[in-house]
């Protein structure tokens, strides 16, 4: 009987780690160049010859990313949004200082000139944070991810600095709780490409999440159920064993 119990009961564990795979994939349905996470399962096993201990092993919850499929790109005309080409990824400085890796385009200057993404993230260039010095009247950045800045409409462009640009391979890309991704043994790809003043949405499709969500729900409830069916064959067996 308590197999059908550790059963119940990685299934309701399971379930409930894939609805909240699925929440916050479509709390991120808006976010730039968001990659949604998939639930998946994972075999364990526990060593040793007991029957008894093999039959209580509950299988494990991973969530791996959909990196292949990119999300869709809309031309914004905005002159500091861009979208990587092909599996380009733009370096960007975490909060510990460290060096990681963004599909998010919609870039932004702050009061100091400092280039971030539009979620605060200090973009790295070939010397490290990228700044620009304030006074520009015009700046554009190149399908290299050069970027160029003019004091006035008939002064010549100058390179401030240019955009580092990884293609790693995606096998190797490993998220963190941040939400960036990371890939060490990833060197910068001086031949990755960008489109400037257009920008790559996420790849959640927030109708077929949607769907998701309920069939999890369902799945849930299918859960607790067997949980129940579980406690009344218990208990109608207890019964059985009464002695009046």
């Amino acid at each position: 009987m308590d197999r059908l119990v550790y059963t119940a009961l990685t299934g309701l564990q399971r379930a409930q780690e894939a609805q909240a795979v699925t929440a916050h994939n479509l709390a991120n349905a808006a976010t730039p160049g968001f990659r949604r996470e998939m639930a998946a399962l994972s075999a364990g096993y526990v060593a040793g010859g007991s029957a008894a201990l093999s039959a209580r092993v509950q299988s494990g919850g991973e969530s791996p990313h959909d990196l292949l499929n990119p999300g869709r790109v809309d031309q914004t005309g905005r002159t500091l949004d861009i979208a990587m080409d092909g599996g380009a990824w733009l370096a960007v400085q975490d909060s510990q200082g460290g060096d990681a890796l963004t599909r998010r385009g919609d870039l932004r200057l702050d009061a100091e000139g400092r280039l971030q993404t539009g979620d605060g993230r200090p973009v790295l260039g070939e010397g490290g944070a990228i700044v620009i010095a304030t006074g520009f009247q015009t700046l554009r950045i190149g399908r290299d991810g050069s970027i160029e800045t003019r004091a006035a409409d008939d002064a010549p462009y100058t390179v401030v600095g240019r955009l580092r640009l990884h293609s790693p391979d995606p096998a190797t890309l490993a998220r963190g709780t941040d939400g960036l991704f990371r890939s060490p043994d990833a060197p910068p790809d001086e031949t990755a490409t960008i489109t400037v003043g257009a920008i790559e949405r996420s790849n959640v499709e927030p109708a077929g999440a949607l769907v998701e969500l309920v069939q999890q729900s369902r799945s849930f409830e299918l859960q607790t159920k067997l949980l129940s069916a579980a406690r009344e064959m218990d208990e109608g067996s207890a019964a059985l064993m009464r002695v009046e």
